[in-house]
């Protein structure tokens, strides 16, 4: 048991059997279940002690790594004073096969834990005049304008996509049916699947302009809520909630003058730049895409174009058919 479990990846046996493990990697761990009758015998240990844990993600879990050695060795202890009897070489094997087993279980509930409990991101727009731009784990797209604060898992994992702002920002949310997207705010929360809106949460209200698609926006206070649709507003105050219709209004995106983005990867920045613009920059070299920059432009195509290629030594290649290639 000890050489099986040598290499043993917790993190993507968490992923494996809680369901989350996709692409790739779940094929290559089930071709070795296949190839491998040792590894596969103890994965279905491991799932069926898993279904006893009935770990549930959508509440939140205490684990203590040290804790839960400790009743393992005092287990251990137990044991061996009740059966004496046992003779050294056989309670060796015993205690090795035993310690072996809840190392596996304590490493396996640590990364279940440590997945569903990701790390908290807080993100905060000070600078005047700026526009904090920021791509989240499932690709949404969101501008934070002047003293907005925004707080989001490093990943989303569970039935939801959960987020907290306080302040003004524009919103560009991928569409994902199978997990909603959520905002939540002082005074209500806005749910939405995909789709463009201005979201702000200053004072005693909260004001959502959506730009495209629907919305569903829930008072706090009152359990209020309302569908919200593309050139319509609604305005979540003390004890009601009100939706109109509108002629015309200003986002934070179409108010922006300084793009500012921080420790984002170049994919993403562009990415940003051509839904922003309608342009078509094109990034050459998978090692260019994950790049992580911090950069701040004017809003105007033609100086972020000039910037990236200046500020890192990048070369930008025009084609006639309008594309811009980034390269090195």
């Amino acid at each position: 048991m000890k050489n099986a479990n040598k290499h043993i990846n917790f993190n993507l046996l968490a992923r494996y059997l809680s369901g989350e493990l996709t692409g790739p990697s779940k094929w290559l761990l089930n071709l070795k279940l296949q190839v491998s009758k040792p590894f596969w015998a103890e994965v279905q240990k491991l799932n069926q002690l898993y279904s006893i844990m009935k770990i549930n993600p959508e509440k939140p879990i205490e684990f203590n790594p040290l804790k839960a050695w400790e009743k393992v060795q005092n287990r251990i202890v137990q044991n061996s004073a009740q059966h004496h009897y046992i003779s050294t070489g056989q309670l060796n094997l015993k205690l090795v096969r035993v310690a072996a087993v809840a190392t596996i279980m304590i490493g396996l509930s640590a990364s279940l834990w440590f997945y569903y409990h990701p790390k908290t991101i807080k993100l905060a727009n000070l600078a005047k005049n700026h526009t904090t731009i920021t791509t989240l784990p499932d690709g949404s797209q969101v501008y934070l304008g002047n003293q907005a604060i925004l707080e989001y898992p490093k990943r989303f994992v569970g039935k939801t996509r959960s987020i907290s702002l306080s302040g003004e920002a524009y919103f560009d949310v991928e569409k994902n049916l199978n997990q909603p997207f959520i905002i939540k705010t002082h005074k209500a929360n806005v749910t939405v699947v995909g789709t463009s809106f201005n979201l702000k949460a200053l004072g005693n209200e909260v004001f959502l302009d959506v730009v495209e698609g629907k919305v569903k926006i829930t008072h706090t206070g009152t359990s209020e809520s309302a569908l919200v649709g593309a050139g319509e507003f609604a305005i979540a105050l003390d004890s009601k909630l009100i939706v109109k219709r509108r002629e015309a209004s200003q986002t934070v995106k179409s108010k922006m003058k300084i793009l500012l983005f921080q420790d984002e990867t170049l994919a993403d920045i562009v990415r940003v730049i051509n839904n922003t613009y309608g342009s078509n920059l094109i990034i050459q070299g998978d090692e260019l895409k994950k790049m992580r920059i911090s950069v701040t432009f004017d809003n105007d195509i033609s100086s972020i174009v000039i910037i990236l290629s200046a500020s890192f030594n990048l070369k930008v290649t025009r084609n006639t058919n309008g594309s811009i290639i980034i390269s090195r």
